[in-house]
């Protein structure tokens, strides 16, 4: 049988096998073998300044833009690139309407490229990472995008442009964000967020009772507080009560350095968190253990408060310490 014969289902499955030298080989046998080979080498792209040109294909190019499934683009801010070329990019972005995810870093005065053609939707997107904020431009694009999960957004506070809102039903799928205290007000409310790193802005207990209101029960949580660290989590315990994994990173200013009774509260408060598998206060990990054999209750303990546990260069005028409020926002879950 000829090989122009094989379905074309056959040739794409068959396509994966070839290196991208090959795939352009095959391009230049005929047109359906060109098809082919556009289909297998858009599919996942990675743009930076050394391959600037595939923005200008996906902008002039809409057929070979439908085929990309996954897309990063990282331009430095300052690559003194003109506004014709981010002309270009947007649309691009506009014509890579079956994007399933997509990590966009560029400079964020540019974010008006997120506000794509009226007729361009991501039905298909999953996963959206940005360093843009929460601004109108970026809420146009969102709003066209109702099957994400996933969503990252710049963490820095913005006070001159203040995070826009997010249309009614926008969303609807949201399981996991990344951001500012800010922007995490406009979009966990009324979406089904279960999973929320803040990293910038401050966790207050008035916030976490806005981040309740997800639709769905919150089970991670990981931010940096000024906030004394046994308030906030009785108020977590009352309204997120199915916490699986917890990092809370204080800045309280204690007037003296914690003892074993400030520890022996939040032990005392972490109790009242029944799926708590995880935890991390002020630098320490807790570990948690049954209190008995007939009783399936939990006791938390953490280690035991001294100077000889804190790295020197931790070290406050106070005695006390604080970590790198943002350095690590990451669960093994």
């Amino acid at each position: 049988m000829s090989v122009q014969l094989l379905p074309t289902e056959l040739l794409d499955s068959l396509s994966q096998y070839l290196d991208p030298n090959d795939l352009r080989a095959l391009s230049a046998v005929n047109s359906r073998f060109y098809h082919v080979a556009q289909r297998r080498l858009y599919r996942h792209i990675y743009i930076d300044s050394r391959n600037l040109a595939c923005v200008f294909t996906l902008a002039r190019k809409p057929h070979v833009a439908r085929h990309v499934r996954t897309c990063v683009i990282r331009l430095s801010p300052f690559s003194n690139l003109l506004g014709s070329f981010y002309q270009l990019l947007a649309s691009a972005l506009s014509n890579m309407c079956e994007l399933t995810s997509l990590d966009l870093s560029v400079d964020q005065a540019a974010s008006w490229i997120m506000r794509t053609r009226d007729d361009s939707t991501y039905r298909r997107l999953r996963r959206f990472s940005s360093s843009f904020h929460l601004d109108h431009n970026l809420a146009h694009f969102l709003s066209k995008a109702d099957a994400l999960l996933e969503l990252e957004i710049d963490p820095v506070h913005h006070p001159l442009s203040p995070a826009a809102s997010l249309r009614d039903g926008a969303l609807s799928h949201l399981n996991q964000f990344t951001g500012s205290s800010e922007a995490a007000q406009h979009v966990v409310p009324g979406r089904p967020v279960e999973h929320i790193h803040l990293n910038s802005g401050d966790l207050t207990e008035d916030l976490a009772e806005t981040l309740a209101k997800s639709t769905a029960p919150i089970t991670v949580l990981a931010a940096a507080t000024t906030s004394h660290s046994v308030s906030l989590i009785g108020t977590l315990t009352r309204c997120m009560e199915h916490l699986t994994h917890l990092r809370i990173v204080t800045t309280y200013n204690f007037s003296d350095a914690p003892d074993t009774t400030y520890f022996s509260n939040i032990a005392d408060a972490l109790t009242s968190l029944p799926d708590l598998q995880s935890c991390e206060i002020w630098g320490l990990h807790w570990i948690s253990s049954k209190k008995s054999f007939h009783d399936q209750g939990r006791v938390w303990e953490s280690e035991a408060f001294n100077s000889s546990y804190i790295p020197a260069n931790n070290l406050l005028t106070n005695g006390t310490f604080l970590d790198d409020l943002y350095s690590d926002f990451s669960y093994a879950y």
